[in-house]
């Protein structure tokens, strides 16, 4: 709330401030005598430009915006980190981040991905979760435009997801349901990539990371990532992959129906 100002004042003083505006005690138009008047002189400037335009509902539910932001707790955020580590490293080995994200899992799992391999070992604990507690999985691809040959289109979509299946998926059901950007399954310029790398897990928890699902990005690559505990980002993060969705910007495969083929779930 930087640009109401009112991150000068401590939580009690909203607090108090919050009470006199619901008893009456002050009121629009604000002055800085009234400020002054209830005790907060060394802010009535700010309070003024603050205030300044709004009536007292206004007001009052800038007052319960501030506070509610204000209870939030933190979020805690995590270091995840592949390869060498300096002897005073505090971080988190992303191998064990994603496992342990999996296993948590326990209703919707959002994964976003440039390049996969060893998928049997990486994802293995998440099949487990959507076999054992039926969650729920969207997986978002890159198709890697460079390898387009005669296939292009939905039948490219379609034939680069297979394999995606056949390498990196060898449980068989349940899958997840997979989508991937229409516009890297047709051929360059312009080049695209879907080139995030996340997970999202039950709207509560996310990582986002340099580091693919790759036995190379997840063990042995020098990459960075961040292990964010917290609903209201977790919650944003989601929403893009949905939104993409809902809006139609990505599509969803449904499956070659041949054998070793997937079938969106």
């Amino acid at each position: 709330m930087t640009r109401s100002g009112l991150t000068a004042l401590s939580t009690p003083e909203l607090e108090a401030l919050a009470a006199h505006l619901a008893d009456g005690r002050l009121t629009a138009p604000w002055t800085f005598a009234s400020f002054a008047a209830t005790g907060f002189a060394h802010h009535a400037r700010i309070l003024v430009r603050t205030f300044g335009g709004l009536d007292l509902t206004a007001a009052r539910r800038l007052l319960e915006a501030v506070l509610a932001e204000r209870e939030r707790p933190a979020p805690r955020l995590e270091l995840v980190w592949t390869g060498p580590e300096a002897p005073t490293s505090s971080s988190r080995d992303t191998w064990i981040v994603v496992r342990q994200l999996f296993e948590s899992a326990r209703e919707r799992v959002i994964v976003g991905g440039f390049s996969f391999d060893h998928g049997e070992e990486i994802f293995r604990p998440l099949h487990a979760v959507m076999r054992d507690h039926g969650v729920r999985t969207s997986l978002f691809v890159d198709l890697d435009q460079g390898k387009i040959t005669a296939e292009v289109g939905p039948a490219y979509a379609t034939a680069r997801i297979d394999r995606f299946f056949r390498d990196n998926w060898p449980f068989g059901d349940p899958r997840p349901t997979v989508f991937y950007d229409p516009r890297t399954a047709v051929p360059g310029p312009p080049w695209v990539s879907l080139h995030a790398k996340c997970v999202v897990v039950d709207d509560a928890r996310a990582l986002v990371t340099s580091a693919n699902f790759t036995d190379r990005g997840q063990t042995r690559n020098l990459e960075a990532g961040v292990l964010i505990e917290d609903a209201g980002f977790a919650t944003k993060l989601a929403a893009q992959w949905r939104g993409l969705v809902s809006a139609g910007q990505v599509a969803r495969y449904s499956g070659s129906g041949e054998p070793g083929g997937a079938r969106g779930r």
